[in-house]
């Protein structure tokens, strides 16, 4: 490896003790002692990368995402598929191993008669079915790389950022969980506010109010979960008086993320025709995008509740495929979005539709819409299969 100061390649042996045998300086991560065989100067990298040399500020869980899509991209190019492995597989693997068995033991009953040569060819059969049937299940478990780096990506900041930021200072675009809990603690008044942004997902919101989006843009932000601050209930209350206010959501590609759009206005007590503007992360998304997933167990009710909100008139919009993939309890998280995706789709669906929408709320009283589709149609013209590919 490089040393982060002086830039002369090292082998092993000279920089013993994390020091650099030829400036003397001290050296935060070697590639030897982490799973991700990180370097001072890769890490360095990937956070240049993901801000754009610092024009956008990201949270340690954005980075540890974007470390972890980046360790499956060969695997991406392959067309590995991340699912559990397959029961149905593992029973052909044992149903082959008994069959073979059932076969040998006719042949030994033909030949010898012999009824206890059967039960124990038999025995021997399933036996050996069996264990080749959990040798399979483990082996194709323990080689799905989203389980076997997902601990790893949940202790990112304390094993790899932590170390490097008490060697050379702050990482390009970070920001500190400081900065971050000091930025929820503002809230724009309702008498500057376009838009308003929901998630339930914490980093998403820390992301934009870090890359100054509600001063610029005039939105508010809010955690669809709360807890709720005073002014997040003012805001919450602007909402109900202004079904023409636009919400913009973004959420996970789950059963519960893609159910947000559809309970979201009814927990806020919202009009049955406010302008809800989902802009993912959806199933097609993931596919389309080609994003890691992982499974999660999901509850039954949730999956049924899906699958009624989807054949009601004027529902959600899933597709069959997309439908299929949610019932398999799939997941896969915003946080694999990088913030300059991020920043970029947020600005234009707010430049696109805070101006109108607000104006034509203070002049006629709403009328009467299907949100649903009105929604999905501004959703697919500036969602995330729009976003500029950086």
């Amino acid at each position: 490896m490089k040393c982060p100061h002086c830039l002369v390649e090292l082998k092993y042996r000279e920089r013993r003790d994390k020091k650099c045998s030829q400036c003397q300086k001290q050296f935060a991560l070697e590639p030897r002692e982490n799973t991700l065989k990180m370097s001072d100067l890769r890490l360095r990298g990937l956070a240049d990368r993901l801000s754009h040399r610092g024009t956008y500020r990201y949270t340690p869980a954005q980075l540890a995402h974007f470390v972890f899509r980046r360790e499956l991209a060969s695997i991406f190019k392959t067309g590995f598929s991340w699912s559990e492995p397959s029961a149905v597989v593992a029973t052909i693997i044992f149903g082959l191993v008994f069959l073979v068995t059932l076969a040998c033991m006719l042949s030994v009953i033909l030949r010898e008669r012999s009824l206890f040569s059967a039960v124990i060819a038999l025995a021997t059969g399933a036996l050996v079915g069996s264990i080749a049937a959990g040798f399979y299940y483990r082996a194709v478990k323990s080689s799905n790389p989203y389980r076997r780096l997902l601990p790893v990506i949940e202790s990112f900041e304390t094993t790899y950022v932590v170390p490097w930021v008490s060697v050379h200072g702050l990482l390009p675009g970070w920001v500190t969980n400081q900065e971050s809990a000091a930025l929820r603690q503002v809230q724009l008044p309702p008498s500057r506010v376009r838009a308003v942004l929901a998630s339930p997902v914490a980093d998403v919101l820390d992301c934009l109010r870090a890359n100054g989006l509600p001063d610029r843009l005039g939105l508010a932000l809010i955690s669809t979960d709360g807890p709720f601050s005073a002014a997040d209930e003012r805001i919450i209350a602007l909402l109900r008086q202004s079904p023409r206010l636009p919400l913009i959501l973004i959420h996970d590609a789950s059963v519960a993320g893609c159910l947000l759009p559809a309970l979201l206005p009814g927990k806020w007590g919202l009009s049955p025709n406010h302008r809800v503007i989902d802009l993912g992360l959806r199933p097609r998304h993931v596919k389309q995008q080609r994003l890691p997933w992982k499974r999660e167990q999901t509850p039954q009710e949730l999956i049924n509740l899906l699958e009624r909100r989807v054949q009601m008139p004027g529902g959600l919009t899933l597709e069959n495929e997309e439908l299929e993939w949610l019932r398999q309890g799939f997941v896969t998280s915003a946080l694999f979005i990088p913030p300059a995706r991020l920043v970029n789709v947020v600005t234009r669906a707010v430049e696109r539709l805070a101006p109108v929408q607000v104006a034509v709320e203070r002049r006629t009283p709403a009328r009467a819409v299907d949100p649903e589709a009105e929604a999905q149609a501004a959703a697919r013209a500036i969602g995330f299969m729009t976003w500029p590919q950086r």
